[in-house]
């Protein structure tokens, strides 16, 4: 059995839930945080704690000594997600997590090796402007924007001087996995959308304009760069772009989702997740008596991801473009790759096996 206690905060959260579930099945001891229980810990004991809370922390997390790694991938998201991003509130409350995560942890856990954190695209402007192609670390960061990023990057560098832990920040690009209620998971809302459509009788209609690229990152492959980077001496003190190491589009991609859905491809027809999601509250209802499903109502089931997927199919209609270089990371040892197609494939497999959506049809 591997030796080590993880720590993964964020643990109901796409990131989160999959690196929960990696430690977990590989033989870790790990601690969850979060502050709704996953659908599935998979083993890991779960603690429910606000991690904006000082002293919450500090009860919960003090008796942990023997944390090897911490896996920060908890995020909080104003009720306004576009517009919280850029918000003095945002930057303050994700900056306090952090510190009040590791100030509980490392004066009583000597073994600890590992602090990773998780940033984004975010870093290089990528939701305020298009940004640039193949933008790299240490070259094409924009902190002229409001962004936690810096306030926890600037934290944990600091932090970290003199002590015997590292730390390792990881910037994917367009995460993809499984989540219940998280905030930006399109997998699930497209799930959603798609199981209305099926429930009518429709076709998978394309719910946006055909224009973008972007560039996934598979959380599977995402929790196993995480357990890289607590061990390898490339990863220390770095910071990483990581990415599947293909390029896609969402309406190039569309018929890829129907296949696995069970679907014909319809129509292109604009859909506004966040308006028409309670409208379908009751079908949702239904949706989940027919097929047995373990899935939440529909606003517990999307959370804040509604409020993405209409972010991400009018940013297509822009010209969203969305590419990141991996070869810092490559160079530096992490060599995985994964096709997006294949991704898309998995997950959607994976919600319906887990009940999440219904079966394929």
């Amino acid at each position: 059995m591997p030796q080590g206690h993880i720590l993964v905060t964020g643990a109901s959260g796409l990131v989160g839930r999959a690196a929960m579930e990696h430690f977990a099945r590989a033989g870790y001891k790990v601690t969850a945080v979060s502050r709704r229980a996953p659908f599935d810990s998979y083993g890991a004991r779960h603690l429910s704690v606000d991690l904006a809370d000082e002293a919450a922390c500090r009860n919960a997390f003090s008796g942990l000594g023997d944390v090897t790694q911490i896996v920060f991938a908890a995020l909080h998201e104003e009720p306004d997600l576009v517009s919280g991003w850029t918000s003095e509130a945002h930057v303050e409350r994700n900056a306090a997590m952090l510190r009040n995560t590791v100030e509980a942890i490392v004066p009583n856990a000597p073994g600890l090796h590992n602090v990773t954190v998780l940033q984004g695209p975010k870093a290089y402007g990528a939701h305020v402007r298009l940004m640039k192609i193949g933008a790299r670390e240490d070259r094409d960061e924009d902190r002229s924007i409001p962004n936690f990023y810096w306030a926890q990057e600037d934290y944990i560098k600091d932090r970290s001087h003199g002590q015997d832990w590292g730390w390792t920040i990881l910037r994917p690009s367009f995460v993809m996995g499984m989540a219940v209620g998280g905030a930006m998971n399109l997998i699930g809302a497209i799930g959603f959308y798609a199981a209305l459509l099926r429930h009518r009788g429709e076709p998978l209609h394309f719910p946006g304009s055909r224009g973008g690229v972007s560039q996934p990152t598979d959380t599977d492959l995402m929790a196993r760069a995480i357990a890289w980077a607590g061990h390898a001496e490339a990863a220390r003190d770095q910071v990483f772009n990581i990415g599947n190491g293909d390029l896609f589009s969402l309406a190039e991609m569309w018929p890829v989702i129907a296949d696995a859905l069970g679907m014909e491809v319809g129509d292109d027809r604009g859909f506004l997740f966040e308006e028409e999601v309670p409208k379908g509250a009751d079908e949702w209802g239904a949706i989940r008596r027919q097929h047995a499903l373990i899935s939440p109502d529909a606003t517990s089931y999307l959370g804040q991801s509604a409020q993405f997927a209409d972010w991400i199919f009018a940013r297509a209609s822009a010209g969203l473009r969305g590419s990141i270089s991996t070869v810092k990371l490559q160079n530096a040892g992490f060599t995985e790759a994964m096709y997006s197609e294949d991704m898309f494939r998995k997950w959607i497999a994976r919600y319906q096996q887990a009940r999440l959506i219904p079966p394929r049809g």
